[in-house]
């Protein structure tokens, strides 16, 4: 049920340019980006990094616009937990590093819970009357 179409739209839309950003600069920056991925140590970093822009970019997109959300907003969930786990290991860093490695994390983290409130709301349910 949503009870304000309005700022579900306008919350959808900044949650996706997130993605859809990120995935321009990596489009931007494809071969520093594959660089990157290779010191991850992501098995095929060429095809991870088209694999992340087609969801970042094309999922964003589709988020942005109302189309397939609640699968969209799931696949955009599950793709970031796999991000999150090969980009963020603050648990290995000390100092600095680590703690900023922690907030981009529990950014991530965060990002996961408010895709998951979206794939849980049903945009065409019409809200219960008041009892």
């Amino acid at each position: 049920m949503i009870t304000n179409f309005t700022t579900f739209r306008i919350g959808r839309v900044l949650l996706a340019s997130l993605f859809v950003i990120s995935g321009i600069f990596k489009i931007v920056g494809f071969a520093g980006t594959v660089g990157y991925f290779s010191s991850l140590g992501l098995p095929v970093p060429t095809l991870a990094v088209l694999v992340t822009i087609l969801v970042e970019v094309g999922g964003g997109l589709l988020l942005m616009s109302g189309r397939g959300v609640r699968p969209v907003s799931l696949v955009i969930a599950l793709f970031t937990v796999g991000a999150t786990l090969s980009a963020h290991h603050f648990w290995t860093l000390e100092g600095a590093a680590a703690q900023g490695q922690m907030i981009h994390f529990l950014k991530n983290v965060a990002l996961i819970g408010a895709l998951l409130l979206v794939s849980s709301i049903d945009p065409q349910a019409q809200p219960e009357e008041s009892r």
